[in-house]
């Protein structure tokens, strides 16, 4: 597949989405995927089955590179009435990520030490937009960021360039330590037989809390049910800030931070905050918003966004929700319960 930029796509039909095979690839000749129609037409991918289209299945059928799947992604549901996107462009004073190129993205890799990965980067045309829908599979088995302890610096570093995103602040004395740090703090607490796991994924002490349940059992190997919830205790007693970490669960699994339908729900949320305190002013209070750290609200985004995906595996997902908007606003308020408990358990 030949990556473009595919300006043409603003001329795409209303909703591809409702046509036919014929249309479908009318849509695939706009955008800059035309050397697909032979294989959309050999499958019978009409409107209805684009819509519905996964990014393994366009592995299938031909999208191997990571940048071009997440184009593929865009220009669709800029085809699509009823999907949205939100809006990632930089507010001033802010690098503007989703403006890279190739070649930038390259750049920004190597600035903040991730040069060894910049040439699978660069090999799969990963620009600015793709880079921030990035998932931890993809970074994991396509783009060779293999080690558990970079793939978390990586979601810090990514969180810091992308618009509506920060990270926790850390102020607790683990985040100086080296891989031998946390080698010797491993030791301390009775799980020193894997230590020589954490050093192999460079696990630092800036990683050290992001490291869920589920990382702890498949990737650094802690096969003991006990020694799993040791760490999570240990790593409470270290800091309290941690503690609030379990809440994260199977939403780990992806960056933690990229992909832009994580922003948007992290965006929604906050638009309904919003909303919530201006109607408490109008109504002669102080609005009823807490002061909520966005890496705890990020969090609850996370819960929820794997609670939908879960639902939507069922079905067999799909690369453009069919009303991510009724999605999203129905996660709204189950995310602000737990942005509210969260907010509570600090206060």
């Amino acid at each position: 597949v030949t990556f473009t930029a595919a300006a043409a796509a603003q001329d795409a039909p209303t909703d591809v989405g409702q046509g036919n095979v014929e249309d479908v690839a009318t849509w695939l000749d706009e955008t800059g995927f035309s050397d697909l129609k032979k294989t959309f037409a050999k499958h019978v991918i009409d409107g209805p089955a684009l819509r519905e289209i996964t990014e393994e299945e366009l592995k299938e059928l031909g999208v191997k590179k990571v940048g071009p799947r997440k184009l593929f992604g865009r220009l669709l549901c800029e085809a699509l009435p009823d999907c949205e996107r939100p809006d990632l462009s930089a507010p001033e004073g802010m690098i503007n990520v989703t403006g890279f190129s190739v070649a930038e993205v390259g750049e920004w890799l190597t600035d903040e030490g991730f040069g060894d990965a910049a040439k699978l980067f660069a090999a799969n045309q990963v620009d600015g937009p793709a880079l921030l829908d990035l998932n931890e599979d993809e970074l994991k088995v396509e783009l060779g960021v293999n080690k558990l302890g970079p793939r978390r610096r990586f979601a810090r570093k990514l969180c810091s360039v992308m618009p509506g995103c920060r990270n926790p602040r850390r102020a607790d004395k683990a985040a100086a330590w080296s891989a031998s740090d946390v080698a010797d703090w491993l030791e301390e607490k009775g799980m020193g037989k894997y230590k020589k796991n954490f050093a192999k994924h460079e696990v630092d002490g800036l990683t050290l809390p992001d490291i869920s349940e589920e990382d702890l059992k498949t990737e650094l190997g802690i096969q003991e049910i006990g020694l799993r919830k040791r760490y999570r205790l240990e790593l409470c007693a270290l800091d309290k800030s941690f503690c609030q970490r379990d809440r994260e669960g199977e939403g780990s699994a992806d960056l933690g931070l990229g992909g832009a339908d994580l922003a948007q729900y992290i965006q929604r949320a906050q638009q309904f905050l919003q909303q919530q305190g201006a109607a408490g002013e109008e109504a002669g209070g102080e609005g009823e918003v807490r002061q909520i750290d966005l890496g705890e609200l990020m969090k609850a985004a996370m819960q929820k966004r794997a609670a939908d995906e879960a639902a939507k595996a069922q079905d067999g997902g799909s690369v453009v929700a069919e009303d991510g908007s009724a999605a999203v606003t129905d996660s709204i308020e189950e995310m602000q319960r737990l942005a509210n408990e969260l907010g509570a358990e600090e206060s």
